[in-house]
């Protein structure tokens, strides 16, 4: 028999128990130990979620912020003079008149109606959806001619992609090249599922491009989207240039959409179907 088996169910001796305190209060310590790592990790955790939260929340205020102020027309503009402008457009203006006569055509008299549209704007596409295909009828009727500006305002409310500019370059490029496709490829660009939300990159050039096929415009003149000109894109001046012919709401700035009818601010609610057909009726008597 061995003297450990010997002490098996013996009473423990005084240095026996002083060890066995020793041991089991070395035991406590570790737990103990463990506890508070614990805790501070669970403590530096939720410092570091609740920190990462309010960073989170700061830069999506900054940059909320930052494209409210983007959202404001810039002070600084080319002239309708100073751009190189469609085929299609008037000279005077810039917009893109279509009457009965013709893309690039004004009726020779009657009502004459502008409309102000940016394809990154959601009250542009709201406008559109409701009142397109009355501003297309109605223009097809003699005596009245619709009058189209596709601005570039909002470029900056689509994640450095320019996507206003790249828009309104290709509905100038078409208003250039086959303006018998204008009118469709601008419904197009606001139409629901279509037109993209602000704050986005907006379409690709591939999907503009895309767009524009899908209502006729031929793969030459889709080619020509993206060339350069001396501005940039071949049209970007003129989509800028669109801005300066805005009339001045109440506060005395442009805004998209704007609507006049023989020069006059239209300011009646164009969520209405059937409101700016009635008051473009009105007016042409």
């Amino acid at each position: 028999m061995t003297k450990n088996d010997a002490r098996l169910g013996a009473p423990l001796t005084n240095a026996e128990r002083r060890e066995q305190a020793r041991q089991q209060a070395q035991q406590n310590r570790i737990a103990a130990q463990r506890k508070r790592r614990s805790q501070r990790v669970a403590a530096v955790t939720i410092l570091a979620l609740a920190l990462t939260g309010l960073v989170t929340a700061l830069v999506v205020t900054f940059l909320q912020q930052r494209d409210g102020d983007a959202a404001k027309f810039p002070e600084a503009r080319p002239t309708v003079g100073g751009v190189v402008l469609p085929r299609a457009a008037d000279p005077v203006h810039g917009g893109v008149p279509v009457s009965a006569a013709g893309t690039g055509v004004a009726a020779e008299d009657g009502v004459t109606v502008h409309v102000f549209l940016d394809a990154m704007c959601p009250y542009c596409g709201i406008f559109d959806r409701v009142n397109g295909a009355d501003l297309e009828e109605l223009a097809q009727e003699e005596g009245v001619t619709v009058v189209y500006h596709p601005v570039a305002a909002l470029d900056e409310l689509s994640r450095g992609t320019a996507y206003s500019t790249r828009a309104a370059n290709a509905a100038g490029l078409i208003a250039d090249q086959a303006p018998e496709h204008f009118t469709a490829f601008l419904s197009a660009l606001f139409a629901e599922g279509t037109q993209p939300q602000e704050n986005t990159p907006g379409l690709s050039d591939d999907g503009i491009a895309d767009l524009a096929r899908s209502v006729g415009v031929d793969d030459d003149v889709v080619a020509r989207f993206t060339e350069q000109g001396d501005q940039g894109r071949t049209f970007a001046g003129w989509a800028a240039a669109g801005i300066s012919q805005i009339p001045p709401n109440e506060e005395g700035k442009p805004v998209t959409p704007t609507v006049t009818i023989d020069g006059v601010r239209w300011t009646e609610n164009f969520t209405v179907p059937g409101a700016l057909r009635a008051a473009v009726e009105a007016a042409r008597g």
